[in-house]
């Protein structure tokens, strides 16, 4: 998958483990989640139906936030934001 920022910058999704990418779990269906989990529910059946998937643009910051519809909605920050937000902490060895 491709897409067109607001900037001109295209955007992809064709690969695991990008700085660009995350993923949105809303709080609403956090707990739940866990529970189904705990109960055991297989975690990537449990997350797979309640996360939001979410990009970054490289060049000027923008969030595009998956709504559930297959349509991005697009958020601008406001000041001076750098890319990787979404960048994920290395895991502790």
């Amino acid at each position: 998958m491709k897409f067109s920022c607001h900037c001109g910058e295209v955007i992809h999704d064709n690969t695991d483990y990008q700085s660009h990418k995350a993923y949105l779990i809303p709080d609403e269906t956090y707990e739940s989640a866990l529970e189904k989990i705990e109960s055991g529910e297989s975690p990537w059946n449990a997350l797979r139906k309640v996360k939001r998937v979410m990009y970054q643009c490289h060049a000027c910051a923008r969030l595009f936030i998956d709504d559930h519809q297959g349509e991005l909605i697009c958020f601008a920050p406001e000041g001076d934001v750098v890319f990787e937000i979404l960048k994920g902490a290395a895991p502790d060895a």
